[in-house]
């Protein structure tokens, strides 16, 4: 039994496009994105994530061939679609390491610092705290599986060979990085008071009694006290966890044009 080339080439494109906007998100979307997932591990699970969702994806236009110069651009909406929709769950969760920097290098904790498994780089342990316990709430609250549905509602709304993002959306994703360092400052900036205040209180007292070294005690009693802030913003990290992540649920609806 004899298959001529456009068939197969068909059937290659039906399955290579959306394979194409699912892998790409998966490279780029937090945990299955970091550097310590295997990329055959993604390749792996972006072809099983295909062949389960090929029935609920609209057929591909059949007038766009696959080895052609549409295709190409085709190929290039669809990277692009799957990398903006897994770049907002990387600011999420960098908006917590953001947090720990700042807390470490208000209470000195900023010393102790670890490789981040994620992207390699050497960052502060506060940091990894932050962005472990983001990770696990990330997970715990089922973001993946919500990743992978709105990948495929976006199939929908924006069906391959109709288009890619607009304008505004990428200005929005760029705007996400001022979003995610006023998170940062925000849920940081109780700590930030706190460490502040015992840093003016030492700079009086050093002052008023120069003889005493007061600056030997400050340091450790500020490590002390950055604990404490740490223990005192894991109890409520929740909380800003989801409403930070409806705002980035939101903006990923507005990129893909799906009604949340």
């Amino acid at each position: 039994m004899e298959y001529p080339t456009a068939v197969v080439l068909e059937w290659m494109a039906n399955y290579f496009w959306p394979l194409t906007r699912i892998s790409s998100m998966l490279m780029v979307m937090t945990v299955t994105g970091a550097r310590f997932v295997p990329a055959r591990v993604r390749l792996y699970l972006s072809l099983a994530i295909t062949f389960a969702v090929m029935p609920a994806i609209p057929a591909v236009p059949d007038d766009i061939e696959l080895l052609s110069f549409a295709g190409f651009m085709v190929l290039a909406e669809q990277i692009i679609i799957g990398v903006a929709m897994g770049t907002i769950t990387t600011f999420i969760l960098q908006t917590f390491v953001l947090l720990g920097q700042i807390l470490g290098m208000q209470s000195s904790l900023g010393f102790a610092s670890m490789v981040d498994p994620a992207n390699g780089q050497n960052t502060p342990v506060l940091g990894q705290l932050f962005m472990m316990v983001a990770t696990l709430f990330f997970l715990g609250t089922d973001g993946h599986l919500k990743m992978i549905q709105l990948v495929v509602m976006s199939f929908q709304s924006l069906p391959i060979g109709s288009g890619g993002i607009s304008q505004l959306g990428f200005q929005e994703i760029a705007s996400w990085l001022g979003i995610m360092f006023k998170v940062a400052l925000s849920m940081a900036l109780s700590g930030i008071i706190a460490l502040l205040t015992i840093n003016l209180s030492f700079g009086v007292m050093t002052r008023a009694a120069p003889q005493l070294n007061i600056f030997s005690l400050g340091f450790a009693f500020a490590l002390m006290v950055g604990l404490f802030i740490c223990w005192y913003l894991l109890s409520g990290l929740l909380n800003h966890y989801e409403i930070y992540w409806t705002q980035g649920e939101q903006q990923i609806c507005r990129l893909v044009n799906i009604n949340c």
